[in-house]
């Protein structure tokens, strides 16, 4: 090991990896920690928690190379070391920690929620709503965490920490010197329940361990992550009580919350309101992707005991006194294969689970009546939580504290050093064993006291009112401003269509048809909701009936032409491109990859425009709108940057469900607050206006990229025309159901963005419409709506960036196969004979838009590695940020002009890829043997939605690049309507 490199890139991966896991929010109390024990006591107690949750953790790897290879858990490595005793010690550790820290989670959410909308409503609703908006996530079976998301978390973490510190230092510069903490027993102490919660992530160390090759290697690695972090907590705990002393709280960001009368902190000083929302922002990230993560191994865990799901197998398991040891770490390293050099994120959510490597095994155990008792039993934990939550919102310290001294102490440092210690105790040196044995007692004495006097605190709370309990009796009080901690709670502020649409003889729906379905109806839901009720504005429910219903047609047959041509389709055609190219040449690849390029750069636009108003709107004091344009585009920069981004069903799934309930919320709101209307103004048709839904029912239905990907996937790929048609025929009825109630009671008078139309004016507080929305109501539309926006901007711009790097970098060449010479394919001759080809997979995985020029799908190491050496990582780095760069110009120029931009985009790319190529594509290729009404019908379509999304695009252009500066309030409308309310709740109620 002395000879070999002292850091290689796979270590680097694993340190990452646990850097993600275990710097999270035990950061906010590292500045408190040097107010209750001053900053010697402090540094002391730091350093011996780190040398106890190094050696731990170094201990945890050792002993796990001396096990044998059915120990994959930390649940197996407790009932080797100490049989069925050693498994429930691990077990129930690992739960409490598992359902209490997501208390934590809940808990702080809310105060930071509250703080942020202290208008909208209370701390205990704010924790209900989390709870809520986390619970569909949750109830994903088989939850996995992406390093993206993971790092996501961790950055967000970093930059409230650095945005706290730093709004702490500006607003006490120039301060005298900081006051000393009034030392006791108990006061010092409890220090060591923080640092606990800060540091433990201990149970990760089994996985990370066997997915590195060389296993003896994670010692080092676990030495060098925990040093780089413990120099990390104390820059942040020094720097804060270098301008604070033992005034600061035990949590950062309640320390810069200003009060809502006199707008200063509780150490005196205005904060920076924009700053404060950008730091609360950050960490309300962290929380939000945490908490699934760190709750599914208590699911897992549950399941097994309640509901006899994920039985071990009988092997020498069972037997804890049968393994073969190894004599030394290093034979296993050598001789077992289970070791894996292919490095993927370890989890949290993998903590427990017998099958990390097989998704379908996975799966299996939720399906059939499994899949009503895991629901229950998972809302019924997820409830329990938010009970325990409420209960303790008030003692958020308090409570992180108990779970760090209590459950992470136990599985994050003493069994570990327990397990080790009796494995090898014959070989351990006796100063090891001494060193060891001191850790494991202080360990145990402190986190019993801990314990003790945290629950006291939360079972038996004190009335201690305190402003500054750290300090001597002279700086405790006396104040004049409230503890931050009470302002978050008491703020005052074809061939036959038979064969197509599969036999008659086979179920009409299958399990697999449902999954495809869903993860197309993930791709489709969007911002192009947000249209909808303008679409019967511009053009009148009759028209927009029409309309729909046509753009309906027009979307499932060419996508169900995609799939058939799809089927004809040699193996090597894998791609949007592939399929182009093997159409029509150079000219159909180009095509592809040029109106792709377009939409995956263009719909991001949109977004920043989208994201940048909600921001706003959301904090209108904070920033400008171009501001938070660009501060957005900052947030996703680091998720850009990841270079084989995969996207999972969860985040797919939870930014389909925050457009869905964002839209249901706003309409919600318009029917509430327009009741008691009369009839609707219809609006004044002219061809511009009633022509203008095209763009927008372009972008709401333009999902055919995937289609190739989830064709690919499908075990029985001739069954997914009928995939489409239910899927889109489903999407259509949201759509109408939308557009129709929205339009029902406003009439011509929505606007083209159903979120602008329920914002209140700040002055007045009433919308354009005239009535006074519910602030909460519209406050979680928007963060709804801010939600699928944050998970898509990334993983749409990822084909662009893929693009991009092949023309631009030379990067991802395609193989010298068939490919290149777009006549030479093997023709199938009918769709049932490609069933013979090996490339299909029954195996479902989520398909995501950023996977559709990819030409290593299933293969992440072949992937990944064109994105190694010095010189590439920086070529594709730069031309990412450029291209963000680009991005975020374009939406600065286009943010007054967010409908006429999604129309454009809508029009133009989305049009061109998802309706006109798939038709054509397939008329190509399949010429001789189409109907002659089948043609009439697809020349029609192709023409129709050329000469529209011709005459749009232009429209649409002229009026972002040469606006006209018409203030009409209500374009859509007739002379009469166009800039009065047609009824006004609130003058007809006030009257």
């Amino acid at each position: 090991m002395g000879k070999g490199p002292f850091f290689t890139a796979e270590d680097a991966k694993s340190a990452f990896n646990l850097f993600c896991c275990i710097y999270g929010v035990g950061t906010l109390g590292m500045p408190g920690n040097f107010s209750r024990a001053g900053p010697y006591l402090a540094v002391i107690a730091m350093a011996f928690m780190a040398f106890a949750n190094v050696y731990a953790s170094i201990t945890m790897s050792k002993v796990m190379l001396l096990a044998p290879k059915s120990v994959k858990t930390f649940g197996d490595l407790g009932e080797w070391c100490m049989g069925k005793t050693g498994r429930w010690l691990c077990v129930i550790s690992q739960m409490g920690s598992c359902l209490l820290i997501p208390c934590v989670f809940l808990v702080l959410g809310g105060s930071l929620l509250d703080g942020l909308f202290p208008k909208a409503f209370s701390q205990t609703t704010w924790i209900i709503l989390m709870a809520c908006m986390v619970l569909p996530v949750c109830l994903v079976p088989t939850l996995k965490e992406g390093a993206g998301a993971a790092f996501a978390g961790c950055l967000g973490t970093i930059i409230a920490d650095i945005l706290g510190v730093a709004v702490v230092m500006h607003g006490m510069s120039g301060h005298p010197s900081v006051p000393s903490p009034d030392l006791s027993f108990s006061q010092v102490a409890g220090c060591f329940g923080n640092l606990s919660l800060a540091y433990g992530a201990g149970i990760v160390i089994p996985d990370i361990q066997r997915q590195h090759s060389d296993p003896k290697r994670m010692p080092r690695v676990v030495g060098v992550t925990v040093g780089v972090i413990s120099i990390l907590f104390l820059v942040l705990a020094s720097t804060a009580y270098s301008a604070v002393g033992c005034q600061i709280s035990g949590n950062l960001l309640f320390t810069i919350y200003p009060h809502s009368e006199t707008g200063l902190t509780n150490l005196g000083f205005a904060p920076n309101w924009g700053t404060i929302v950008l730091a609360y922002l950050f960490m309300q990230l962290h929380i939000t992707i945490a908490f699934a993560v760190l709750i599914n191994p208590a699911f897992y865990i549950a399941e097994r005991v309640f509901l006899g799901m994920h039985q071990q197998v009988e092997e020498d398991l069972e037997n804890a006194n049968s393994y073969l040891q190894s004599s030394t770490p290093a034979d296993l390293a050598v001789k077992e294969s289970v070791r894996s050099s292919k490095m993927s994120y370890v989890s949290v959510a993998d903590g427990e689970n017998m099958h990390k490597d097989n998704l379908e095994e996975e799966a299996a155990e939720y399906r059939g009546v499994n899949a009503i008792k895991y629901v229950v039993m998972r809302i019924a934990i997820v409830i329990v939580l938010v009970i325990i939550s409420i209960v303790l919102k008030d003692d958020f310290t308090s409570l992180a504290d108990f779970v760090g001294a209590s459950c992470i102490t136990v599985n994050c440092i003493l069994l570990p050093i327990v397990f080790y210690l009796k494995k090898s105790w014959g070989t351990v040196k006796m100063w090891e064993k001494v060193a060891g044995s001191i850790v494991v007692v202080i360990c145990f004495v402190l986190g019993c006291y801990v314990t003790y006097t945290t629950g006291k605190e939360l079972f038996a709370p004190s009335d201690d009112e305190v402003e500054f309990p750290y300090c001597a009796p002279e700086r405790t009080g006396g104040s004049i401003r409230l503890n931050a901690r009470k302002d978050l709670k008491n703020p005052s502020i074809s061939w036959d269509s038979r064969r197509f649409l599969g036999p008659s003889k086979m179920p009409f729906f299958t399990l697999e048809d449902a999954k495809t379905s869903f993860n197309l109806f993930c791709c489709m839901y969007g911002i192009g909701t947000l249209g909808m009720p303008g679409n019967f504005s511009r053009a009148g429910p009759a028209i927009a009936v029409i309309a729909m219903l046509f753009m309906a047609f027009a979307n499932i047959y060419a996508s169900v032409k995609m799939s058939q041509v799809m089927l004809l389709a040699p193996k090597s055609v894998k791609t949007f491109g592939d399929l182009g190219e093997w159409s029509m040449g150079k000219w159909g690849r180009w095509l592809s990859v040029v109106s792709q390029m377009g939409s995956c750069l263009l719909i991001p636009c949109v977004f920043l425009v989208l994201g940048g108003s909600l921001l706003d709107g959301l904090f209108s004091e904070a920033f400008s709108q171009t501001t938070w344009i660009i501060l957005m585009a900052l947030m996703v920069l680091p998720v850009c940057l990841i270079p084989t981004l995969k996207e999972g069903a969860g985040a797919a799934f939870a930014g389909c469900m925050g457009t869905i309930i964002a839209d249901v919320i706003g309409v919600a709101v318009v029917m509430h607050g327009m009741r008691g209307h009369p009839t609707v103004p219809s609006p004044d048709l002219k061809f511009s206006q009633v022509v203008g839904c095209f763009g927008n029912l372009a972008l709401a239905y333009g999902a055919g990229i995937v289609i190739p990907d989830l064709q690919r996937q499908h075990s029985d790929p001739t069954r997914m025309p009928r995939v489409v048609l239910v899927t889109v025929t489903f999407i259509s009825c949201l759509f109408l159901t939308l557009a129709s109630t929205a339009y029902s009671a406003v009439g011509c008078q929505i606007s083209g963005n159903l979120l602008y139309t329920i914002y209140p004016d700040s002055e007045t507080g009433m919308t354009t419409l005239g009535f006074k929305p519910s602030w909460g109501a519209v406050v979680l539309a928007y963060l709804f709506m801010q939600l699928h926006i944050t998970i898509a901007f990334s993983v749409i711009v990822n084909p662009a960036f893929f693009i991009a790097e092949r023309l631009a970098l030379g990067m991802h060449k395609k193989q010298a196969t068939d490919i290149e010479a777009g006549l030479n394919y093997t023709e199938s001759l009918t769709p049932a004979e490609v069933q013979s080809e090996p490339r299909r997979s029954s195996k479902m995985s989520y398909v995501s838009v950023a996977d559709s020029e990819r030409e290593f799908k299933d293969d992440a190491e072949a992937e990944a590695a064109e994105y190694r050496g010095g010189s590439n990582t920086v070529k594709y780095v730069v031309l990412r940020v450029v291209i963000v760069i680009i991005l975020v110009v374009l939406a600065v120029i286009f943010q007054d002009h967010f409908s006429d931009f999604a129309d454009f985009v809508g029009a133009s790319c989305i049009t061109t890829n998802c309706i006109l190529l798939p038709i054509i594509y397939y008329l190509i290729k399949a010429w001789t043997r189409v109907p002659m009404y089948e043609k009439v019908a697809a020349t029609i379509v192709v023409v129709i939605c050329f000469i529209l999304g011709c005459y749009v695009t232009y429209t649409t252009g002229k009026a972002l690049f040469a606006p006209t500066d018409d203030d009409t309030e209500f374009p859509y409308c007739d002379s009469k309507y166009e800039n009065q309310v047609y009824y006004n709740y609130t003058a007809e109620h006030e009257s």
